[in-house]
């Protein structure tokens, strides 16, 4: 039974990366990764099991902002991430990210990383309108998670940008898009379109 339900949940991951892969619909838009898992402990308080099933080159992205214990945490995802050669990306913390050698750094809204290094890093942002994508742009991000594409578990009745906003707004970013919030393998292609690479998402890897 136990083997029976983690062959159904690699199967279900691998479905996410065939579906990310192919938002970016010419291939022509070289990105690290187009896929992402960001962590919540709270609705997945063992992500490390997610992270045993992603595939070579899936981002990972530490949120968690105040988890008690956070380096110690970020450095065993590192580790795993390391030995399944996933990019791991810490969230709001420059810092930490050096300091563990992980692959990126992420900037929610209200995150800026002033003067520090990121030359090294990749950088994504969370966006949420064009402003905001060219906001991110300027403090060096190179990716752009655009959201909330659908009708979201984490904001339910929060107003959504749907299919043809979503592609309108990426289309305009000045950095390559990947959705987020509420996108899963079932309608990832409808947000496929110019300037869009991939999508991340939480509940999507949800057991």
């Amino acid at each position: 039974m136990v083997i029976s339900r983690q062959n159904s949940n690699r199967a279900r991951i691998a479905s996410l990366y065939t579906a990310a892969q192919r938002t970016n619909i010419k291939g022509r838009i070289a990105t690290p990764f187009s896929l992402a898992f960001l962590t919540d402990c709270a609705r997945i308080p063992n992500p490390e099991i997610i992270l045993r099933m992603l595939p070579a080159g899936v981002a990972v992205i530490l949120r968690d902002y105040q988890m008690p214990q956070r380096t110690a945490f970020a450095r065993r995802l590192k580790s795993i991430c390391d030995a399944r050669r996933l990019k791991l990306i810490i969230g709001a913390d420059v810092a930490l990210a050096h300091a563990i050698k992980a692959d990126g750094v992420h900037m929610p809204t209200w995150f800026s990383p002033g003067k520090q290094a990121l030359a090294s890093l990749i950088v994504t942002a969370s966006c949420h309108s064009t402003l905001e994508m060219e906001r991110a742009a300027q403090l060096g991000a190179t990716i752009a998670f655009l959201s909330p594409a659908f009708p979201t578990d984490s904001h339910p009745g929060k107003a959504h940008l749907g299919t043809r906003q979503f592609q309108k707004t990426a289309a305009a970013a000045p950095i390559p898009v990947m959705g987020l919030g509420g996108v899963d393998a079932t309608n990832a292609a409808r947000i496929a379109g110019p300037n869009v690479v991939g999508f991340g998402a939480i509940g999507a890897f949800e057991a």
